[in-house]
């Protein structure tokens, strides 16, 4: 199988390797009909500044194995010399088309409620508070609730105050594996969660801390002025990640790129660049998607 067969069979993204001769799948730049990897067509962007772009969504099974691939040049570097460059993955979404962010997701913290405590409470008790964040920066101190439709064992939360969740300084070790937490606003009401009105003892909880925005599974290379391929390796299940395999509760996702976000803060913003071959691919009995295919 040729490289042109690779997407075409084999990718989810629409038009994965453009042999449609246009953007309209990818609605960023301009469609350039030769010039590309294989000679073929490719997409060109001036600039950028950072900017986020995604695509439509598409679904994906955790379970399953994949591989996500993308060519990427400098055409012509910007006016300070420098060639284009910028992160390039993925972004997931649950099944309610709900963006998911490092702050729905366990790992940081984790910890139970060592006494009952009820919608509005001000202040709670858990088992241990020592990993959670204690500074000033608001969106390190996420609060999250696991239970009901949102069980800890699946890793995600929509039961989540992402900023401000908790006091800074609000932790107190009250020793005997227990510690209190304050709440500036109190505790939220998950009706799914509650049992006679409350939270019961073991009732799991987590620090929502942010960090890389998505999932950044190509990482942040600068481009060099020939076509190069960035290809993960195969990947499966989900953690709580930045970069692969998905994040907990993924059941679609977007094509993920921050344009030229390497130079945002250079002026002007003149990089022109080229992405081909938009790929990612279901791997099937443990193989990959070589060079000789995409």
């Amino acid at each position: 199988m040729g490289v042109l067969g690779g997407p075409d069979r084999f990718g989810l993204w629409p038009d994965a390797d453009l042999r449609s001769g246009t953007n309209s799948s990818w609605t960023l730049g301009s469609y350039v009909s030769s010039g590309g990897p294989d000679g073929r067509g490719y997409i060109q962007l001036t600039g950028g500044g950072g900017s986020g772009y995604q695509s439509n969504r598409i679904p994906v099974d955790t379970s399953k194995s994949y591989q996500q691939v993308i060519y990427a040049k400098t055409i012509t570097p910007g006016s300070s010399g420098n060639n284009a460059g910028g992160h390039i993955g993925f972004a997931c979404y649950d099944e309610n088309d709900n963006f998911i962010d490092l702050r729905h997701l366990k790992g940081i913290g984790d910890t139970q409620l060592t006494r009952t405590a009820t919608p509005g409470d001000t202040t709670i008790y858990v088992a241990d508070a020592s990993e959670w964040y204690n500074g000033p920066t608001g969106y390190f101190r996420g609060l999250m609730l696991f239970g009901g439709q949102y069980p800890y064992s699946e890793g995600y939360t929509r039961y989540a105050v992402t900023s401000n969740g908790y006091n800074e300084n609000g932790m107190t070790n009250l020793g005997n594996g227990e510690w209190s937490v304050t709440l500036p606003n109190g505790l939220g009401t998950y009706s799914d969660v509650l049992v006679n009105g409350s939270y019961p003892i073991g009732t799991y909880l987590s620090n929502g801390r942010a960090g890389g925005s998505y999932n950044y599974a190509l990482g942040s290379p600068t481009y060099p002025t020939s076509w190069t391929r960035y290809a993960t390796p195969v990947f499966t299940g989900e953690s709580r990640n930045s970069g692969y395999p998905f994040r907990y509760g993924t059941k679609f996702i977007r094509f993920l790129i921050l344009k030229n976000y390497n130079r945002r803060n250079e002026s002007p913003q003149d990089h022109v660049w080229g992405l081909s071959k938009f790929f990612f691919g279901q791997v099937v009995d443990g193989r990959d998607y070589p060079s000789n295919l995409v």
